[in-house]
């Protein structure tokens, strides 16, 4: 579930957000598109949970962290939001060492259900 270092199909067709445009990938992540927006997660063992920072600036998410010792590196990773989310709405949480951002579609792109008619 997890992949490293390229994701050419990140979001399916809709392309919301793009990790290519500024660096390849040093962390472990996935992603996947929901009814509601787009939730990536990334793995973060080793790191320390209250050194992880989300923002998000224009239309770049940016998520950096730091560890607990000198064994790992800090990280910085940035993925661009697309036009069909809404990047004031990001939500963020850690459990476990891995790191989960939601990031909500824009209310008039958000899919909805259309009702068939029978008759």
């Amino acid at each position: 579930m997890f992949y490293t270092n390229s994701i050419d199909n990140l979001f399916n067709s809709l392309a919301v957000l793009d990790p290519n445009k500024y660096n390849r990938r040093s962390r472990q992540y996935s992603s996947e598109t929901t009814d509601d927006g787009v939730v990536l997660t990334i793995e973060t063992p080793g790191y320390n949970k209250n050194l992880i920072d989300v923002t998000v600036k224009d239309d770049v998410l940016v998520v950096e962290g730091k560890s607990n010792s000198g064994n790992l590196d800090g990280f910085t990773e940035r993925f661009t939001i697309g036009d069909n989310l809404n990047g004031d709405e990001v939500e963020a949480k850690i459990v476990d060492g891995i790191l989960t951002v939601n990031v909500p579609f824009k209310a008039e792109t958000k899919p909805r259900k259309v009702k068939v008619k029978v008759g």
